[in-house]
Order: C-alpha cells, then structure tokens, then sequence
C-alpha cells in the first residue's frame, strides 16, 4: 500500500479508526489466522473498543497488564490456543517456568504472573510467551539459550533454525498486513477483517 494512502487515511481518521490501524496493523497474522496470538500495547482503557471490534469474531483478548497510562493485551485465536496447549512438548516446555495447568485460562494467569513479576523486578522477561504467540519452539528455546544473541534472522521473532520455512512465514505475514491495511483504509472492522 502506498504510504501516501495511508497518512491521508491517518490525517483524516477518528482516535476509533486511528485504534482500528494500530491493532489491524501490528495483529494482522492473527485477523488472518496465520498466527496464533500478538500482544500489543496500547493506550490504557482502549482495550474496550477491542473487545467492541472484536466481538463476533474467533478473537479473544488477554489484559496481561494494565498501569494508569498502557495496557498490554494478548490477541488470541481459542481454537488455534487450545490445540497449541494441547501439544505435549508445549506443555513440557511451559512447565519449566511454573505452568501446571494448561487450559487457556490457566496458562495466560500464569503468563500474566510471571509478566507482573518481571515489571516489578526488570529481570526474567517470560520469554516463554513466545511459544503462545505461535513462535517455533525449537527457535524459543534457542533465543533463551542464547539470550536474544546469535540469530540468523530477525524480524517477526529471532530465527536460529529453519530460515527458509521462516522466511515463507515472513512472507505471508507481510502479505496479510498489506491486506489489512488495504481493508482498513476501505472502513473494514476489527471483526470484518478477521477471517
């Protein structure tokens, strides 16, 4: 899309289709079911014109953390959540870092837990919460091995196995964010956009 095109779009829109282009945007993997979840911050209190938007769609939304000025939402698909925590070395691998109890409900209080936690200290970022968000788990463990170093690629997540299936990830990815951005120019909705 034309970056013409979308800061006249941005000139000319309200704060609700300003929001609209922030979620659509940065979750556009997640509207088109090629990824399982995306957190997102975003001004605190906007997260009910989310849950507005979104209603009636596959979508659900997490409020992993919330001060007087942000709030941190994981976007989720349930279905495509609930067979993620179904996998028995995702299971395994969560519970390394406390997860005893893995439906969706369980594991995101955890994750909001151990997110608490590491604002309070800034130390231990759950970097678990990158299996949830559909990331390869043999790419998760690596980053966590390697402490965020050494990747061969970088750009939706760090990369330290499989570059070409990434790559082909990226791709697709990119391509449902030009179709978002395309539809949201064109006045679609959170749930409109969410096949």
């Amino acid at each position: 899309m034309l970056v013409e095109t979308m800061l006249a779009f941005l000139e000319t829109s309200t704060p609700e289709s300003r929001l609209v282009f922030h979620v659509g945007s940065l979750c556009a993997p997640v509207l088109k079911n090629l990824k399982v979840a995306n957190l997102i911050s975003m001004p605190h209190g906007n997260f009910r014109q989310i849950r507005s938007e979104l209603n009636g769609s596959q979508i659900r939304f997490y409020v992993l953390y919330m001060d007087s000025d942000r709030d941190l939402l994981l976007l989720y698909r349930k279905g495509r959540m609930e067979e993620l925590l179904s996998e028995l070395k995702i299971r395994q691998f969560l519970s390394r870092f406390g997860y005893d109890a893995f439906d969706i409900s369980s594991v995101l209080k955890r994750l909001r837990q151990r997110y608490a936690q590491y604002i309070s200290t800034r130390t231990a970022f759950p970097d678990e919460a990158g299996v949830l968000l559909g990331y390869p788990l043999d790419d998760v463990e690596s980053y966590i091995l390697n402490r965020g170093e050494k990747s061969l690629i970088a750009r939706y997540w760090k990369v330290y196995h499989n570059p070409s299936s990434a790559e082909k990830t990226f791709q697709a990815y990119d391509a449902a964010r030009e179709e978002v951005l395309s539809e949201i120019v064109r006045g679609y909705s959170l749930d409109q956009m969410a096949v």
